[in-house]
């Protein structure tokens, strides 16, 4: 039966939980009890029983047992991962990258992508400034867009009517002005470029998973 790199990653999960199983085992390996209820702790009744009392543990395996299990474990555990390192230099797999180009590239290779590369190039991406719409321009270049806001201040003033009633008007007091060069990219080409990338990361765990369909070496 052909065992793959990614069988080989279950069964190191597996051991990982078995391994947990058999030291908690251990733990408990060390005795045998009994509680129970008595009346009197001395004299001549000291110590007896009272009747449906009794609980009696007894251990399931010997320290010997587990210890022995822990060790088989443990050097399955060393041999799958010796292996997994040994096919790592080996597995390799085909990958469109973001250039277009198709590259051949190891688990490592993939990996590092994967968890390293990728999270950064797709945070860049993330972080371009897109260039505003809605606004009034005021200049436009090839190098930048130039537009600004406008927001009045308003103030209050009171004043009497002819008939001595109270009047209260509201008037523009100035207005806030901000002019702004903008240097930002067109929201299309950020948004496809996050495309891109998000492409590309879908490939990647494509080829991880394909590599990981590689057998396994044996020792």
């Amino acid at each position: 039966m052909v065992f793959t790199l990614g069988d080989a990653f279950s069964r190191r999960k597996q051991i990982e939980s078995e391994l947990n199983n058999w030291i908690n085992r251990l733990r408990l390996a060390g005795k045998d009890s009994i509680k129970y209820q008595t009346k009197e702790i001395e004299g001549e009744k000291k110590f007896i029983k009272i009747p449906g009392s009794e609980k009696d543990f007894k251990r399931t395996y010997t320290i010997e047992e587990c210890q022995e299990k822990i060790k088989q474990l443990i050097e399955e555990d060393r041999k799958i991962a010796l292996r997994i390192s040994l096919t790592n230099q080996k597995a390799k797999a085909r990958l469109v990258d973001l250039e277009g180009n198709e590259v051949e590239l190891t688990i490592p290779e993939l990996l590092v992508l994967k968890n390293d590369i990728a999270p950064k190039l797709e945070e860049a991406a993330q972080a371009v400034p897109k260039k505003a719409v809605g606004v009034e321009v005021i200049e436009k270049t090839d190098a930048y867009t130039k537009w600004r806001t406008i927001y009045p201040l308003y103030k209050q003033k009171q004043s009497l009517s002819e008939q001595g009633h109270k009047i209260e008007e509201e008037y523009i007091d100035y207005y806030n002005v901000e002019e702004i060069v903008d240097y930002g990219i067109e929201e299309r080409n950020v948004f496809d470029q996050i495309d891109k990338i998000h492409a590309w990361q879908h490939r990647l765990k494509e080829a991880i998973n394909q590599a990981n369909k590689t057998e396994l070496i044996e020792l």
